[in-house]
């Protein structure tokens, strides 16, 4: 495990940090020597996490509890953690939805766009030009394996994740020459609360948080995006050799046979 306090400096800023993949990021960055900023919304799991970390660490960890799809939250975030000089970012935080589109509540369709897209805009844009100044630091977009193609019945989900994933991949080169780490992941199915949240069964080969983690970490600092596990990579790139139609329907017909809701 590498000393990321040694190479990054400075304080890990963690989005959706209360639980999954947030959390395993949280743990790992702590374990490799870096002192943790957590934001999310729930208060007493994100304060339950930061005594773990700094029982288990010799770091310390601030829970910052905050809406990111709520007006201002910037400055509010910002007024938290004055003083505190953040060198790696991980811009995770999201949630999903299963459905036809139509049927699916329209304000959560539109804060899954402003916590997915609007938030890692907002905290990327603020947050790099610190480390472009230092010519150092790193940031993650927690994309997905469905952020590659279209997928019916997670449509918004599916069309935020290839923002994640496009903003991620560009950022690589534009900041390479400073010297800032930028990586794009996409996860498959993972064993979060995101199955639970959108009725969908857990695959068998639905991989763990920390092993997602795991393969971020390596990736970082050597290339602009990886895929997590290779049943994902062949998911992820099998969708560009086939007609946009063919792909279409064998994507929806998947997601109505493994969701436990009527998705049509």
């Amino acid at each position: 495990m590498r000393n990321l306090q040694e190479k990054y400096s400075g304080w890990a800023l963690v989005t959706g940090a209360s639980a999954g993949i947030g959390e395993a990021f949280a743990r790992y960055i702590a374990a490799a020597g870096m002192n943790v900023i957590l934001v999310a919304r729930r208060k007493e799991r994100l304060e339950k996490l930061a005594e773990e970390i700094e029982a288990e660490n010799n770091v310390q960890a601030l829970p910052v509890p905050l809406d990111l799809t709520g007006d201002g939250f910037l400055e509010k975030l910002t007024q938290k953690i004055v003083g505190k000089e953040v060198g790696m970012l991980v811009n995770n935080a999201g949630f999903g939805s299963v459905g036809l589109y139509a049927r699916n509540d329209a304000q959560r369709e539109v804060d899954m766009v402003k916590l997915h897209c609007l938030a890692p805009t907002i905290l990327t844009h603020h947050f790099i030009r610190q480390m472009m100044v230092r010519k150092k630091g790193a940031i993650i977009f927690v994309g997905s394996i469905v952020g590659y193609q279209p997928v019916p019945y997670i449509s918004t989900y599916s069309a935020t994740k290839a923002f994640n994933m496009f903003l991620g991949k560009s950022l690589w080169y534009e900041l390479h020459k400073y010297h800032i780490d930028v990586l794009a992941l996409a996860p498959g199915g993972t064993k979060t609360e995101f199955q639970q949240v959108t009725h969908q069964s857990a695959s068998s080969i639905a991989a763990s948080p920390q092993a997602v983690v795991g393969s971020a970490m390596k990736a970082l600092g050597k290339k602009p995006a990886v895929v997590h596990g290779i049943h994902n990579k062949i998911w992820a790139f099998a969708g560009r050799f086939l007609p946009v139609r063919m792909s279409l329907s064998l994507h929806g017909r998947f997601m109505r046979a493994t969701t436990k809701s009527d998705a049509g």
